[in-house]
């Protein structure tokens, strides 16, 4: 019996049976997503929200695609009915958009009974997202950002800050420096850069290092796609 509703996959209005399976299969490879995106996931992209809608999303994808069916006309009116909501969720990290899609994919993938594309489309995804999470690319969460930094005029020049953060940082760029009077009449040389730490290096050793240059009255770094200031 259940055989039979299962090959009833081109019909218009396919049976409770298929619906069933195709729903709950939907499902469970949208967990394998999710988990692999929770295993592979560095820094503070991570949401339980967009976790959850990993999950949910596939379901909503092959719900819309079988009740489409064969039917153009049907497809005209729900794609009308659908550009009334306007999503505005904004995705920060790239990578949070292709596991979105990966698991929209899978929805479509199972409503137009592709069972076979979604199962292999998933362990592949899966196993190709921990291959670049393990590899030199993935490990480590590379952090990119601004730093600035305050000195009394005279105590110190570029070339001595450039040097010190050489062996913290994979790339540092000059973008500004300029001075400026205090209400005490005390000068200060403020350098500003673009820097990105290397791999495996610790925030909070770069921030102590450059708080004991001679003549530092203060430091500031601040970290893109970070909840983190060091001041």
């Amino acid at each position: 019996m259940v055989d039979y509703f299962l090959l009833q996959t081109s019909s218009e209005n396919p049976a409770f049976m298929a619906v069933l399976f195709t729903l709950l299969l939907a499902f469970s490879l949208s967990v394998v997503i999710a988990v692999t995106y929770y295993k592979t996931t560095v820094g503070p992209d991570f949401s339980t929200s967009f976790l959850q809608a990993l999950m949910l999303s596939p379901i909503v994808a092959a719900m819309i695609i079988q009740a489409i069916g064969d039917s153009v006309a049907i497809g005209l009116g729900l794609l009308g009915a659908l550009a009334v909501i306007r999503f505005r969720t904004n995705f920060k990290n790239p990578r949070n958009i292709i596991f979105l899609f990966a698991a929209l994919a899978i929805g479509i993938s199972c409503g137009v009974f592709g069972y076979t594309i979604a199962i292999v489309g998933t362990l592949v995804f899966s196993m190709l997202a921990f291959t670049l999470y393990l590899s030199p690319i993935g490990k480590y969460f590379v952090a990119n950002g601004t730093m600035t930094l305050r000195f009394l005029e005279g105590t110190i020049d570029q070339k001595k800050i450039e040097a010190t953060t050489a062996s913290y940082c994979e790339r540092c760029f000059f973008k500004a420096m300029r001075t400026t009077t205090t209400t005490e009449e005390t000068k200060l040389t403020t350098f500003e850069y673009y820097i990105r730490l290397s791999p495996g290096t610790l925030e909070q050793e770069l921030f102590e290092t450059l708080s004991t240059l001679p003549g530092n009255q203060s430091v500031r770094i601040d970290f893109e796609n970070q909840n983190e200031t060091f001041s």
